[in-house]
């Protein structure tokens, strides 16, 4: 069970966890948000129609009013059919009335009143407005009366059933709490369906209306958070239509996601799972590729030399891999060291190139004794003790031997572990490189602190001579610094007799690069 449990990678299952999770959590809050403004817009939407239809019908009677303009306080028989026909035009209408400028109500659309009633005494503004509720006398029902004042002083006026505003509003209000109409200044319902409540006002005080429509979330009286908006009727502005909800009932069920929805999230999280193992799969294969090329010494040393230009003569090999790989065949190091650095395989792959030097050179050695063998090594290499065991037991076979470190691996000059190194290897007489000169960012702190014999100098420097850019500039101050520090001085790259010639000027005489010869294995190598 342990066993199964540790090839159960959790890196990859928690890679692709917290890759699916972003996508996942941006929908979800997107289909949320998306799924909230669907029933914000279906409550706007069953408002509105009733505010709609409420305000076609208020209009009707504001321009049916206007064609009364001229009909007579004396309830003469062409008012009476005047009224009559405006009240039967807007059959929700139970009873219109005209009210003298002295408030005396002297005619409704039944015949004359007698005697005159006392009533309101009209308003000079013109505008249309209600008042009540007021009990009609004959069928004893809650009417809003509805009126406007004319332009001699008196007041045509309608009263309409507050049952009418039932009809209106009940059939198209599907999400709301509650609904009222309520006098714009003070927010009093005159009519209302469920359980009327304003909000607070430590929330902004809602009543007086400052503009003709408002919506949004607050806190109510009732101690509800509440989804609401309210509505100035055009042609009555002392009326309002309120309408609200609980936030919590109109989000009920919001954040629960459809089958469809949670199947498509569960094929993401499927996906992002199979890919990163996969991508483990495909790291640990090549790691496990790595692993078994060195058990199986398939990785074979090529060597380039290192010339004296001033006897033509071989004085140095410099040690380079290859991978000679099953299947593909020779593979160059560019296809294979960025994941032997990766892996931190580079303390075995170094351990078996000098195992390669062993095997290879025997013969070179018997006709060079003193020639300088050259192998690359990192910071990580002069960590390991049993590396520089190896280096120090190989030093006996090849006792010019030299490791070059490349400026751009950063070595811990300060670790004990690293000094330590240092120390043995100059004991023994190994010799100290640094390759790539001029490259790196720790050149300068290299030269203060690493006891080196020899500068390479990178072929980026030896390409730039005979050209006007900054590295042929760079060129002579590199080549100046070593000279004073009295190290030896080997130039990388050189292509061409031009590029020879300006280095041997400079007092540069090891040269390593095609001119002399190209890397190849030790069969075809040729002094």
């Amino acid at each position: 069970m342990l066993s199964k449990i540790r090839r159960f990678h959790f890196k990859p299952a928690l890679l692709a966890l917290l890759c699916s999770l972003l996508p996942i959590a941006i929908a979800y809050v997107c289909i949320i948000e998306n799924n909230k403004q669907q029933r914000r817009e279906a409550f706007i939407h069953d408002y509105q129609t009733s505010f709609n239809n409420i305000s076609h019908n208020l209009n009707a009677i504001a321009q049916q009013f206007s064609l009364l303009d001229n009909a007579n306080t004396h309830c003469s028989e062409d008012t009476l059919v005047a009224l009559r026909k405006t009240h039967f035009r807007i059959s929700y209408i139970a009873e219109m009335g005209i009210v003298s400028p002295f408030g005396k109500l002297t005619c409704s659309s039944w015949g004359p009143v007698s005697p005159p009633l006392d009533v309101l005494k009209p308003v000079s503004d013109s505008t249309l407005r209600y008042f009540g509720p007021a009990v009609l006398d004959y069928t004893e029902e809650l009417a809003m009366i509805v009126a406007q004042t004319r332009h001699d002083g008196s007041e045509i006026n309608a009263a309409i059933p507050l049952d009418v505003f039932r009809a209106f509003l009940k059939d198209s209000n599907h999400h709301s709490d509650s609904i009222a109409l309520s006098d714009s200044k003070t927010g009093s319902p005159l009519f209302k369906i469920g359980d009327y409540s304003l909000p607070l006002h430590n929330s902004a005080q809602l009543f007086p209306l400052q503009q003709s429509k408002t919506s949004g979330a607050r806190l109510f009286d009732d101690g509800e958070q509440r989804f609401y908006i309210v509505q100035v009727f055009p042609a009555l502005p002392g009326l309002s239509l309120i309408s609200s909800r609980s936030i919590h009932e109109l989000y009920k069920s919001v954040y629960c996601l459809s089958l469809l929805q949670v199947s498509l999230f569960a094929c993401l999280l499927c996906s992002m799972t199979f890919l990163a193992y996969r991508h483990r799969r495909r790291r640990l294969s090549q790691k496990s590729r790595l692993k078994v090329a060195l058990k199986n010494r398939e990785f074979v040393n090529f060597y380039q030399a290192i010339f004296d230009t001033r006897n033509n003569q071989l004085v140095a090999v410099e040690a380079l891999v290859r991978w000679m790989h099953p299947v593909d065949g020779l593979r160059s190091p560019d296809s294979f060291l960025p994941d032997v650095d990766r892996y931190q395989l580079q303390v075995a792959l170094t351990e078996q190139v000098i195992e390669n030097l062993k095997r290879d050179l025997h013969t070179l050695l018997a006709k060079y004794p003193k020639i300088k063998v050259n192998i690359n090594i990192t910071g990580q290499h002069l960590k390991s003790p049993k590396f520089i065991s190896q280096v120090l037991a190989a030093h006996a076979d090849f006792p010019n031997l030299c490791l070059e470190i490349t400026e751009t691996e950063l070595v811990e000059i300060d670790s004990p572990q690293v000094q330590l190194s240092l120390q043995k290897l100059k004991q023994q007489g190994v010799t100290l490189a640094i390759d790539d000169f001029g490259t790196g960012y720790a050149g300068l702190q290299y030269l203060q602190q690493l006891p080196l014999d020899t500068l390479k100098i990178d072929r980026s420097f030896v390409v730039a001579i005979g050209t006007e850019s900054p590295q042929a500039k760079v060129l002579n101050g590199v080549i100046d610094l070593a000279l004073n520090l009295q190290l030896q001085l080997v130039a990388e790259g050189v292509e061409t007799k031009a590029q020879a010639e300006y280095l041997i000027s400079k007092g540069v005489s090891f040269h390593q690069g095609w001119l002399y010869g190209k890397p190849q294995a030790i069969s075809n190598f040729t002094a």
